[in-house]
């Protein structure tokens, strides 16, 4: 029997069978661009205490510059944002690295849906406000789908 347990970054898998414990570290780099930077730095703090580093900025294309220079494993954007919205930039980060992991939120629900985030690649839509213990799991669950995703696909290769 193999049980796994989350603490912080940290994942703890035991194997009954083999008598082992094995540790591995969750931790992600996440980038993200909201306008409002009392909700950037709620998010950054909210995911550094989970052991992530984060980094919070303002607009989307301060996102694209930043992206071309350094890796990053997911991005949490805001929809509205000045010079290039949310969706858009959606896009142009999933052009320029396939492979990263967009969750867009929103607190104007009514004009924009989880859909239209789906169909700008999105792996994720968030309502604000949002509970911080819910936004704390969605982000987990969304890093572990893109990871189980990823292993599935490269099993054959």
């Amino acid at each position: 029997m193999v049980s796994v347990t989350r603490f912080l970054s940290l994942e703890l898998t035991y194997d009954a069978r083999l008598g082992e414990i094995n540790v591995k570290n969750r931790q992600y780099k996440v980038l993200i661009v909201d306008d409002d930077s009392a909700v950037g730095e709620l998010l950054a703090t909210l995911l550094l205490l989970k052991g992530h580093q984060c980094r919070a900025i303002s607009n989307g294309a301060e996102a694209i510059d930043l992206i071309k220079k350094e890796h990053f494993d997911a991005v949490i954007t805001d929809v509205e944002l000045p010079l290039m919205d949310g969706l858009t930039l959606t896009r142009e980060l999933l052009r320029l690295k396939p492979s990263i992991v967009v969750a867009v939120m929103t607190g104007f629900s009514d004009k924009y849906t989880s859909k239209d985030a789906v169909a700008a690649g999105a792996s994720d839509f968030l309502d604000k406000p949002f509970n911080i213990d819910e936004l704390s799991l969605r982000f987990e669950e969304m890093m572990d789908n893109h990871i189980t995703h990823h292993r599935n696909n490269t099993k054959g290769s």
